[in-house]
């Protein structure tokens, strides 16, 4: 009888050893994805994998610098040219903006979301374009990283991110920009949009601010203001009565445009000496073009948020509430805010996620017979019905629950009428949690709008000006 030896004996063990282990492997893969799948449902409220994305939170900064003001600064051009092509960017070190914006978009989606992006340029109030000369519906982005959440997070799964303009598309003229992000599945009702500016250098502008007052709404409250002046000079070839709007805007405060327009049915002369307007529009573009607003209230340093530490603000389903209540105030802030920004840096992946928070405000008194909203960087600083704060009559204070993203924020209390038909809170202000103070860190921005006629008309940016209220003009 022939002997085997003991090598020759273990081979067919070895194989069948390795064939169990590859099957193993195979079944623990499979178990993984289905838990994966079970898990991202599971947070997202559900099992039902057909559920749309649902969006969590939109942010735009200018370039890869997260507290960049999303502006886009291309050198000037011909503007008037037929053959009007993407323009180069503005890579001089004293202009304002970027030559690319970022984008981040958190969802929270049973399975890996895909995201078509159209990019729609509007006029200088908002209002998009009808013009498909300029709203080219080619102008879409569908190459967007997508990237899964960390296994800790409950209130997103995903996070898009992408730029504009990138190698899919360019943008060929300048002005106002959304960017509205679809459901590939659902090209009919956007998730979310974000709001940039495209600047062509195409004139000097300039910006000063002075002290100024006005009448509070609320009895008591301080009435400091400023009086903003943006000025631009434009070559002989623009035509003055085209430049016809500047807006101004607190910085990362984009929804809440301060537009002076000028008046085609009066006057330089009864512009001039106008008691009766707040905003005036002055001189000529080829010398300078002002553009004047009085009244404008200060305001007050923001408040801040910082959770970037997960060890003392632990994600968790209790919400996280501070020790003491937030103040109305009425007077100078000794805490240095972020001029409105939202701030991330020092926040790890495996903590990037949302903490449950509750903001408690005293009443100290009555409550306000008005609604009161919290609003910051965490929410891209809308006024929101579903930030309205409620108030408890036993404990005299008004509170609100929800989810903000890990980092430092910059927020504020408004107060306004909740309009439950159009669902909207309207005639807000901030004066009455907030009051005014003239030692803010606040930056406005001007952007100086032209009446392009050509390519069917649109209303193209020419410049842009900032100047801090604490700081020098910049």
């Amino acid at each position: 009888m022939k002997h085997l030896s003991f090598a020759t004996r273990t081979k067919p063990c070895l194989f069948i050893r390795a064939g169990f282990l590859f099957a193993a492997l195979i079944l623990s893969s499979s178990f993984l994805t289905a838990c994966a799948t079970l898990a991202a449902a599971a947070r997202s409220g559900g099992g039902n994998v057909s559920e749309k994305p649902i969006v969590r939170g939109v942010r735009v900064f200018g370039g890869s610098v997260e507290t960049a003001p999303p502006i886009i600064t291309r050198a000037a051009q011909n503007i008037f040219s037929a053959t009007q092509g993407a323009a180069a960017p503005n890579n001089s070190s004293n202009v304002l903006g970027s030559s690319f914006v970022t984008i981040e978009v958190d969802v929270q989606s049973p399975v890996q979301p895909t995201f078509v992006v159209m990019l729609v340029h509007c006029d200088a109030l908002w209002r998009e374009d009808k013009n498909l000369i300029i709203n080219d519906p080619s102008l879409r982005i569908t190459q967007i990283q997508v990237m899964q959440a960390n296994s800790f997070s409950r209130y997103f799964t995903h996070r898009a991110r992408f730029t504009v303009p990138n190698n899919e598309v360019q943008l060929r003229f300048s002005g106002n920009w959304k960017a509205k992000i679809f459901d590939m599945d659902d090209m009919k009702t956007p998730l979310g949009e974000a709001r940039f500016f495209v600047v062509d250098e195409e004139a000097e502008a300039s910006m000063s601010i002075i002290i100024d007052s006005y009448a509070p709404r609320i009895g008591g409250t301080s009435s400091a203001a400023y009086m903003i002046e943006a000025a631009i000079k434009a070559p002989p070839q623009f035509l003055d009565e085209n430049f016809h709007t500047a807006t101004l805007y607190r910085a990362w405060r984009w929804n809440e445009p301060i537009i002076i327009q000028q008046n085609t049915e009066q006057s330089r002369t009864d512009a001039l000496y106008s008691r009766s307007s707040k905003s005036m529009v002055l001189g000529f573009s080829t010398a300078q073009k002002r553009f004047r607003i009085a009244s404008v209230p200060a305001e007050n340093e923001y408040r801040v948020l910082d959770i970037r530490d997960a060890m003392r603000f632990p994600a968790a389903m209790a919400p996280f509430r501070f020790a003491l209540a937030d103040l109305r105030r009425n007077g100078t802030s000794f805490m240095r805010a972020d001029d409105g920004a939202m701030i991330t840096e020092g926040v790890s992946a495996s903590r990037d996620e949302y903490v449950l928070m509750e903001f408690v405000l005293a009443s100290e008194g009555a409550p306000s017979s008005r609604d009161i909203v919290v609003t910051g960087s965490f929410n891209d600083w809308r006024i929101l019905p579903e930030w309205k704060m409620q108030y408890d009559s036993t404990l005299f204070q008004y509170t609100l629950r929800q989810w903000v993203r890990r980092g430092r924020h910059n927020y504020v209390y408004a107060t306004g009428q909740l309009n439950k038909e159009k669902n909207a809170v309207e005639r807000f202000d901030y004066e009455e949690c907030e009051g005014n103070s003239l030692a803010v860190n606040h930056t406005f921005f001007a952007f100086f709008y032209y009446r392009n006629p050509q390519f069917g008309g649109y209303d193209a940016i020419l410049g842009v000006s900032a100047m801090n209220t604490a700081r020098r003009n910049r």
